[in-house]
């Protein structure tokens, strides 16, 4: 049996061939981005976040006292804690996850933070990265969650207060981690649990 090329079934079939072969390939791409970007992905598949990855669990963030999972890419991520962004934002957001992961994949590869050790050294430097693009972006992924406009606590009403002016200033734009430096990440903490099960070890 042979098949004319230039029939209309022909090309109707090439047609939903190419459909069915572009749904595999961006719900594998979907499935890729957000598996990767996923909590358990930072914390347990990449082998050089074990410290950071426990240090996020005693922060603020890894337990909310209303039970709302804060995950890595939400402060992490360009857009990722806005509700609603547009298509150009999503481009934007796909770009900083490329070249965030690229990163990453490049001391991974060199081993620059293979161990508890190396991450340490090098927290202060990732520190000062992440609070030089935080302020560049004015706190951009901490207000996609916590509007400053809207903070009501009926059982906390001084929170609202204390807020209600810091986004008034462009010239001074509010410095989260200046008041909440343990929001994301409790390393005196992590460290201490650490120590303390080396110790268990030992003995």
């Amino acid at each position: 049996m042979s098949f004319n090329k230039n029939s209309k079934w022909f090309a109707s079939g090439l047609v939903l061939v190419g459909i069915v072969v572009g749904v595999a390939l961006v719900s594998a791409g979907t499935a890729v981005v957000h598996w990767s970007g996923s909590t358990q992905f930072c914390g347990t598949f990449c082998h050089s976040m074990d410290r950071v990855y426990a240090a996020y669990q005693h922060g603020l963030h890894g337990k909310t006292n209303v039970g709302f999972e804060v995950g890595c890419v939400d402060c992490h991520l360009k857009y990722e804690s806005e509700k609603s962004i547009s298509q150009a934002q999503v481009v934007g957001l796909l770009w900083h996850k490329a070249m965030s992961g690229s990163s990453s994949l490049w001391g991974e590869i060199r081993g620059t933070m293979s161990t508890p050790e190396k991450q340490k050294a090098m927290q202060n430097e990732l520190s000062e990265k992440y609070l030089k693009w935080a302020r560049s972006t004015g706190f951009q992924n901490c207000r996609g969650c916590h509007d400053l406009s809207r903070m009501h606590n009926a059982k906390k009403p001084f929170i609202a207060k204390m807020h209600q002016n810091l986004d008034k200033d462009p010239k001074k734009p509010a410095d989260c981690l200046a008041c909440h430096p343990k929001a994301g990440h409790d390393y005196a903490a992590a460290d201490a649990e650490m120590a303390k099960a080396q110790e268990t070890a030992a003995t």
